[in-house]
């Protein structure tokens, strides 16, 4: 039975309030490249047979750290990208009231995607690439919450935490899992 890897992106220049640019072009702090590097001598241990990683900096970057030990090409998955929280809510995003909003399961913010949108994007993705492999997948907290959030059939309703960085998540799935759970999301 194939093991998944899920890892959330290292700290970033947004987590940190250096960065107001675009959210794709977000690079990793200081602490975010420590905490990919730290991640490398364990990735390089496990059976990893395919890497999976969101287009977007900060998880390329983790990726290309995390993962530098192995000899396998990173395949980058335009679906496994953040979800789109709308220019406002991005800007406003660590704002308590505003961190509660996009922590509800379903809340869209304008312009942008609820967790469960995204999740369901990521899914399809994933049911696509399904197959025999060892995989790890780096990419962001609320999506990979998301995701593991309707994989484990967890209630969603008290809202939807991001997972920590740079913290591998593992979940042994039988081929095929990803693709029921996209005919469940239909």
């Amino acid at each position: 039975m194939p093991t998944w890897w899920f890892v959330r992106h290292g700290e970033s220049q947004a987590q940190t309030g250096e960065w107001d640019g675009p959210d794709h072009e977000t690079p990793l702090s200081r602490l975010g490249e420590q905490q990919a590097d730290s991640l490398a001598p364990a990735v390089a241990e496990l059976p990893i047979q395919r890497v999976l990683v969101s287009p977007y900096l900060r998880a390329r970057q983790t990726a290309e750290r995390a993962a530098r030990l192995l000899s396998h090409e990173h395949q980058i998955v335009h679906d496994l990208r953040e979800r789109v929280m709308g220019e406002e809510y991005r800007r406003r995003y660590y704002e308590p009231e505003v961190s509660i909003k996009l922590a509800t399961w379903d809340f869209t913010p304008p312009n942008g995607e609820s967790i469960v949108a995204a999740a369901g994007r990521a899914i399809r993705a994933l049911a696509a690439l399904d197959g025999p492999h060892n995989t790890i997948v780096f990419a962001h907290g609320r999506i990979l919450a998301g995701v593991l959030t309707l994989l484990d059939a967890v209630d969603p309703s008290t809202g939807v935490e991001p997972i920590a960085n740079c913290v591998p998540v593992i979940r042994k799935l039988p081929v095929g899992s990803w693709a029921s759970l996209a005919e469940k999301l239909e």
